[in-house]
């Protein structure tokens, strides 16, 4: 049952003081009509809430329907809901009530993650561990982190998203419907590093240059990084932090180097520079 409307309650509670019908329907501004039937329906029923089995019976989300959803739901959690729909032949919207107001069931977007064995896991959880403690001091007010990006120039384009308002076909397409892509679009590698107050100027790689351990280490960290990290920091401590791509851990990679820096040290995703 639901509450009583408003005036419901004030011509009842008119009534119950001795007041006419159409003293009730003049202070009110309602029909006598409705005065006459709220009066008569309050004798007959004794109390001011609805009728029960008030309203249009349920025809779609009805619990077979509902266990037919939940049923499909159960096999294939990826199908959706317009699809689902379609297949049962009832409305999207009646499909999204049954989903959520029945089924208590939420659409979440899918999400790419990276596939990790154990020893990954392990690997990880150990780095996050010694990544929390060295904050504990101020390790990661020092270190510098760094990596490359490789930017393509070519349309930024969405099939969900881009959309083209026009009458027709014809027009949509001198509009710019269609997004022309080329097979191997123009390309540069750029290598960026930051830290807790302040940022290495960028680095572009050359076109056709592949980064191996050789041009890492000559051309981007000694030419770069490592002048800019000892004018930044001077004869203070700090940490470079790169990942595990095969420039950066290749075995031969360890080389003594001119500066404050002892070593240039290239093994493992927590290598480095140490001071």
């Amino acid at each position: 049952m639901t509450a009583a409307s408003p005036h419901r309650t004030l011509i009842v509670d008119f009534y119950k003081r001795g007041l006419s019908t159409g003293d009730i329907s003049k202070r009110l501004g309602v029909h006598r009509n409705t005065v006459f039937a709220t009066i008569r329906r309050f004798n007959q029923l004794g109390h001011l809430k609805d009728r029960t089995g008030r309203g249009r019976p349920r025809t779609v989300r009805t619990p077979a329907k509902i266990k037919a959803v939940r049923e499909k739901v159960r096999r294939n959690a990826h199908r959706t809901m317009k699809k689902m729909s379609d297949d049962m032949n009832i409305s999207y919207t009646s499909m999204r009530r049954i989903v959520r107001k029945e089924l208590k069931m939420t659409s979440y977007r899918a999400t790419k993650a990276a596939i990790l064995s154990q020893a990954n896991k392990e690997k990880r959880l150990i780095k996050a561990k010694r990544l929390l403690a060295g904050t504990r001091k101020k390790d990661h007010l020092i270190t510098i982190f760094s990596d490359e990006k490789l930017f393509s120039v070519e349309a930024e384009f969405n099939s969900q998203n881009h959309r083209v308002l026009a009458t027709n076909i014809q027009q949509a397409a001198d509009r710019g419907k269609t997004i022309h892509r080329a097979s191997h679009p123009a390309s540069i590698m750029v290598f960026g590093a930051v830290c807790y107050d302040g940022k290495c100027p960028l680095v572009f790689v050359e076109k056709g240059v592949k980064i191996n351990q050789k041009y890492y280490v000559e051309e981007i960290l000694e030419k770069h990084v490592l002048p800019w990290a000892q004018n930044h920091f001077g004869q203070k401590k700090y940490i470079f932090q790169q990942d595990g791509a095969p420039a950066h851990t290749a075995k031969n990679g360890s080389k003594v180097v001119q500066g404050p820096l002892p070593r240039l040290h290239t093994k493992g995703r927590m290598a480095g520079f140490v001071a």
